[in-house]
């Protein structure tokens, strides 16, 4: 689609939502942040910095140099390139997911000197978006949170050469740093107020509060959080929203969740299930009254059709005791309806499209991109199907999930039948070999072959009684420290169920060169009795 294809008023949308932090000011880098916005850096890192990145890639940050050409949108066009300027880089990412090294298509942090700011910014995120097949996942995402109420960072994109290399398409998001705040959030003390990141686990559980990383403000003083955590695992009576008033604003903290939950993100706060990495991907922001709110992070596992949410399925800590809580509920309810609401209405299937053909001939001069040409078109058109489902799957949640008493100034939806999951045809099976099922009265069996779906894993399962099911796999023959496939899902009833796991971005990368021998292993875990285990062992073909 070509961008003057588009309705003039719809670009105008569009580029609104990606601009507009939850107080719009106009700034020095907002034109780094729009639908048409694809910026081109080159970084120049001297051998002693590339030396010091490859033996510790995420710790501290090394010298470099950077330059920025802004361009009309199209590799054709791109400017001038500022002069250089001095700045330090550090490699970003987990193992298990959107980590690459300098030889790959690494992702970067890049810090400023106080001296040479670039337009008025402290640090850059590059994300290599290896985890996003369609490379439009967190654009989107982003504009979702903010259109509900929700802070969050913007987005534009980068053409990244380093020493002169092409590393292909880049996601410059807005680092979520004082500078970042202060825009969407007003003035930020750096003595009483904090800025901390949660991540792997880290959750207000009572001790917790040394898990979370300080990102911004005093890193000794945890006086705010240490308040919020005891709010939160203290006794009733008073009720939990009693409890949680003069700690956090919970009309936001449940828009932060009903986002999550209408778009999918597993894996952030309010995501599908609780497990040794659950929730992730978020921040706690305390004003300088010392109540917190929520915001959103990592954000690249969104709108994927596998991952249709229930709206009420428990994870982080603060969202389970929420859905417990007569009155938290009720306001949770409310926020789903509202964003729901809110979100259908944006030109999310236009700005999908218009995004993928910005961003087509970029990724043709990609030589490090993990997806071809046909799974990102793929990708795109699984966001855009997403995207078209999900208000019914809201509808019918909220009809029939409806309180007794309708929270004041929200009207109840109409009740709307939901479309079921799609199922397209069954792709060949993968080769797979020994099976066993763990003694004695087995209560889970692994049922016929195991599918490949795109990026998933996908198997049946029967279940003799309600209960958790978590994939998990050993490593295979030659495959590096981590999960080669990673899932989870309760059922509610016994019986003949479809569960599935999603190959990890590791995972995938090495099925380019060879096949990989992985062990699946589904644990079950009931809700009455011992866990049980089945394990499969599966050969993944090589990828053609």
């Amino acid at each position: 689609m070509k961008v003057a294809s588009l309705p003039w008023l719809a670009i105008a949308c569009l580029t609104g939502l990606l601009l507009m932090p939850a107080s719009a000011w106009a700034d020095e880098a907002e034109s780094l942040y729009t639908t048409d916005a694809v910026g081109a850096i080159e970084l120049e890192i001297p051998p002693s910095s590339i030396a010091a990145l490859e033996a510790d890639p995420t710790g501290e940050y090394q010298p470099a140099q950077f330059k920025f050409a802004d361009t009309d949108g199209t590799p054709g066009g791109v400017g001038a390139y500022s002069a250089p300027i001095e700045v330090s880089v550090r490699l970003k990412g987990h193992v298990n997911g959107s980590f690459e090294p300098l030889s790959g298509k690494a992702a970067f942090k890049i810090k400023f000197k106080k001296s040479t700011p670039f337009r008025g910014l402290k640090k850059m995120t590059l994300n290599n978006m290896v985890e996003d097949r369609s490379m439009i996942h967190e654009a989107l995402t982003y504009t979702a949170f903010r259109a509900a109420g929700v802070p969050a960072p913007r987005t534009g994109y980068a053409f990244l050469r380093v020493n002169g290399e092409p590393y292909g398409v880049y996601l410059d998001i807005e680092t979520l740093d004082k500078v970042a705040l202060e825009k969407q959030l007003g003035p930020f003390d750096e003595e009483t107020q904090h800025l901390y990141e949660g991540e792997y686990g880290a959750d207000v559980v009572p001790g917790g509060a040394g898990a979370f990383e300080v990102d911004e403000g005093d890193e000794e003083d945890r006086s705010d959080l240490e308040a919020l955590i005891a709010a939160v695992n203290a006794p009733s009576p008073p009720s939990y929203s009693e409890r949680m008033a003069p700690v956090a604003d919970l009309a936001e903290l449940t828009r932060m969740w009903a986002v999550e939950k209408y778009i999918g993100r597993w894996d952030g706060y309010a995501g599908f299930h609780r497990s040794v990495n659950q929730p992730n991907n978020y921040y706690l922001y305390s004003d300088a009254a010392g109540r917190f709110q929520m915001l959103p992070w990592g954000s690249d596992e969104t709108w994927e059709m596998y991952y249709r949410l229930p709206f009420d399925e428990p994870d982080g800590l603060m969202f389970d005791k929420c859905l417990e809580d007569e009155a938290c509920f009720g306001e949770y309810w409310k926020a789903v309806s509202s964003t729901s609401t809110t979100i259908a209405g944006l030109p999310l299937d236009a700005l999908a499209t218009h995004l993928a053909s910005v961003l087509q001939p970029w990724q043709a001069l990609d030589p490090r991109k993990p997806t071809s040409t046909e799974e990102i078109a793929a990708a795109v058109a699984e966001v855009r199907q997403f995207i078209a489902v999900r208000p019914g799957d809201a509808a019918v949640w909220l009809a029939d999930n409806a309180p007794a008493e309708i929270p004041s100034g929200t009207e109840e939806p109409p009740l709307a039948g939901g479309p079921a999951l799609v199922s397209g045809s069954t792709p060949a099976p993968l080769v797979s070999g020994s099976s066993s099922t763990t003694t004695p009265a087995p209560r889970i069996h692994l049922l016929g072959p195991i599918e490949e779906r795109g990026r998933h894993l996908h198997l049946e399962v029967r279940l003799s009684t309600p209960g958790w099911v978590r994939l998990d796999s050993e490593r295979g023959s030659g495959l590096a420290e981590g999960a080669a496939c990673f899932g989870a899902r309760r059922f509610l009833a016994a019986g003949r169920r479809q569960i599935g796991c999603r190959i990890s971005a590791l995972t995938w990368r090495r099925l380019k060169s060879r096949s990989l021998s992985v062990t699946l292993r589904a644990r079950f875990e009931a809700e009455a009795g011992p866990d049980q285990e089945a394990v499969r062992t599966i050969e993944l073909h090589k990828r053609t």
